[in-house]
This record gives C-alpha cells, sequence and structure tokens, in this order.
C-alpha cells in the first residue's frame, strides 16, 4: 500500500524522531525530581485491573467487558467522571472485582464514545500506527496485521442533554491516521473546546457547533460508533475479543 500524502508523512515521522531523541536525552526515572500528583496512576500499562490512568495533560478510563477486550476512553473529563458515578478527586486506579458491576460500567462508557478494542495488542499496535512508527507501518505495507478498520479509526464524542430526555448529540471523525479515507472528514483543529464545558448541556452545545447529529434516541443512532455495540456485538473488529480476569 502507498502512504498517502507522502510529504505530510515524512514532516510527521521527523517530528516523531525528534521527540524520541528527546526523551532518549532526559535523565533516567530515578534521577528525576518526583511529582505530587493526584490519584497517582499505575506504572503497569498493561495492567488488566487498571481503571484511571492519569498524565500530564490527559486521563484515560479503562474497563473489561465480560466478553472480552478492552473499552477505553480517551481524555475524559469531569463531566465524563459524573455521568460514570466516579470520584473526581480521588479517581479509581483499579477495576471492579464485581464483573456484573464492569459490564455496567462498559455500557456507560460506550454511550461516552469510548472505544472497544480487540485486545491490548491491538489498541497498541493502532497506536504505534498512529506515530508514525517505521516498524507497524512495514507490517501494514506487508499486508502482515490489518490496518484500522472505520470503527477503530474513528473519533466519537458524545452529548447528553437534560431535554429533550433520551435524546444525544454525537460527534464523530476519522482520526488523522494511516490510509485516510476521507480526507474531509477529519477531526476538527477546535475540538479543544469542549474542555470549556461546564455540564453536559454547555458540551452538546459545542457538539452541535463541531458538526455534531442530534438522534431523538439512541435506537436512532447510525454511526461508526460502538455506542450500541454492547446489543449484540460478540467478536473483535479484526479478529477474537481477548478475554482478561481481575487479579488482586
Amino acid at each position: 500500500m502507498v502512504l498517502q500524502n507522502y510529504p505530510t508523512w515524512t514532516r510527521f515521522l521527523d517530528r516523531i524522531q525528534h521527540l524520541v531523541a528527546t526523551i532518549q536525552s532526559q535523565p533516567p526515572e530515578q534521577d528525576r525530581q518526583p511529582r505530587t500528583q493526584i490519584g497517582a496512576a499505575p506504572r503497569n500499562l498493561n495492567d488488566p485491573t487498571r481503571r484511571t490512568v492519569i498524565t500530564e495533560n490527559s486521563i484515560v478510563i479503562y474497563a473489561w467487558p465480560s466478553r472480552g477486550g478492552l473499552i477505553v476512553l480517551e481524555e475524559a473529563d469531569a463531566i465524563d467522571f459524573t455521568f460514570l458515578g466516579l470520584d473526581r478527586l480521588d479517581p479509581p486506579l483499579r477495576r471492579s472485582p464485581d464483573q456484573a458491576l464492569e459490564d455496567s460500567l462498559c455500557q456507560k462508557l460506550l454511550l461516552l464514545g469510548a472505544k472497544w478494542w480487540d485486545s491490548e495488542s491491538r489498541k497498541r499496535f493502532i497506536v504505534q500506527v498512529s506515530m508514525g512508527d517505521s516498524r507497524a507501518m512495514r507490517e501494514l505495507d506487508e499486508e502482515r496485521i490489518p490496518g484500522p478498520t472505520p470503527r477503530e479509526r474513528r473519533w466519537v464524542r458524545v452529548g447528553w442533554p437534560s431535554e429533550p430526555r433520551g435524546g444525544l448529540w454525537v460527534a464523530e471523525f476519522d482520526e488523522n491516521t494511516y490510509d485516510i479515507e476521507d480526507e474531509d472528514d477529519l477531526v476538527p483543529e477546535d475540538t479543544g473546546r469542549l474542555v470549556l464545558a461546564r455540564d453536559m448541556d454547555e458540551r452538546c452545545e459545542i457538539l452541535r457547533r463541531l458538526g455534531a447529529r442530534f438522534f431523538g434516541s439512541l435506537d436512532e443512532y447510525e454511526g461508526r460508533g460502538f455506542l450500541r455495540a454492547w446489543e449484540g456485538k460478540m467478536e473483535g473488529e479484526v479478529g477474537p475479543l481477548q478475554k482478561t480476569w481481575f487479579v488482586e
């Protein structure tokens, strides 16, 4: 396969190489000054018990459905925590040992636009592709691993207004990743304004201005997101859903 917009990809890869060089030049972890962080995130990012991962500029929420795979909400904010019923000041760092409660949270995350990944390794591979990792790109070009599916490449954000009850606003676009299908449907550059919303109604208004569609009910939704996936999803996007179990 041939990369579209080759000059753009070349500049992007140059920035990635510069970033890697910068990271490699930093002092070892043990030589850095400790930082104070609310709800310190687990160090092991492959830990199947993790719930909330907090970085310098983003929060990610994970959930582990009984059917397998993992459900991930990127760039979670206070509105998401309120919708999910999670503590904002003391975010939970581990998943629930009760699978019924875990499945309940999984369903709520899907209603916010979270992605349902086949496995940890699949998610990691797609992230590497989005960063222009040379090994991942080579595996794609040689067709050894399937590329991002329409659902995997989809950026989805959802708002649930107080009125009319049961309605929802959904904004969804393609992320700027490998083998772009529609350059006119990419994530807008000003989606960062979503962090300005103070409540769900304000989020809905911002989504509307970003071009979101309104649906009278969840049953009316027909987009590419995973909002209704809980109804019948039993297989992964490119393979089986890999199951994990809670471990103390």
